[in-house]
This record gives structure tokens, sequence and C-alpha cells, in this order.
């Protein structure tokens, strides 16, 4: 028995990572949309500066001065950087 379960959270690990940096780039990313503070985006090797407009399911709409409207499908998105002022709550 421990060792189908041993298996199980060794092939359900990753998805759980992945949930949660899902969840911060999502934060990351509704934070630029709500402040109006740039990000860079991370796509295939490219960092692209700009400002989240809209964050939807599938697809980032973000608008930045040397390429005017940028829409980006979420599945291409590499990562994100920027300052975000998401409040965390004291532990």
């Amino acid at each position: 028995m421990k060792t189908r379960q041993l298996v199980a959270i060794a092939l359900l690990a990753p998805f759980a990572a992945s949930t949660f940096a899902n969840d911060a780039l999502r934060t990351l990313l509704e934070d630029s949309k709500a402040s109006g503070k740039g990000v860079n985006l991370y796509v295939n090797g490219q960092a692209i500066p700009a400002v989240v407009v809209a964050v939807d399911d599938r697809y980032v709409l973000a608008r930045s001065q040397s390429q005017g409207t940028i829409v980006i499908r979420l599945d291409r998105l590499d990562g994100a950087s920027g300052f975000a002022s998401a409040e965390r709550k004291a532990q």
C-alpha cells in the first residue's frame, strides 16, 4: 500500500507545482492590470516589457510603447517578472 501511495504522490507532484506556478503568474499579471505597473513577459526566449490590460483563461492582452497592443497565449508564456504589490497575510 505504501508503494502505491508513493507512486501516486510522485506522479501528481509536478501538477501541484504547476498549479502553484500558474497561481503566482496569474497573481503577477492581475497585479499589473490593477496597478498599471509594467512587467516583463518572457515568451520563447524573448523579454517583452508591457503593462497588462486584460487576463483571460487563454490570453493575456497587454500594451507597450514600442509595439502597441500585444496578445499572448497563456500556454506560450514562459514567465513574467515585475514588482508585485499584492499584499501578503501576516503569518
